[in-house]
């Protein structure tokens, strides 16, 4: 991992079916040329907003699997 003093740690998360799917997706879009990997473990989420003080599920966890990938990234000025 990158250590710079000038930096700070980038997410993002892709919403998928399967597991599969989501790594497609990070294929596709070309995330590892970009610097991203995976952050953790792809697994069942729930995903909620918070919206005037309540939260709005977005994503049922029976529904759909999350993968996070993160990247190092020059800190905007």
């Amino acid at each position: 991992m990158q250590h710079l003093a000038n930096a700070e740690i980038e997410y993002l998360t892709i919403i998928a079916p399967t597991a599969r799917e989501a790594m497609e997706q990070f294929s596709v879009r070309g995330l590892g040329q970009q610097g991203y990997a995976i952050a953790g473990q792809i697994g069942r989420h729930r995903v909620s907003v918070m919206n005037d003080g309540r939260a709005i599920d977005l994503v049922s966890a029976d529904e759909m699997v999350a993968a996070t990938f993160r990247r190092v990234v020059e800190r905007r000025a």
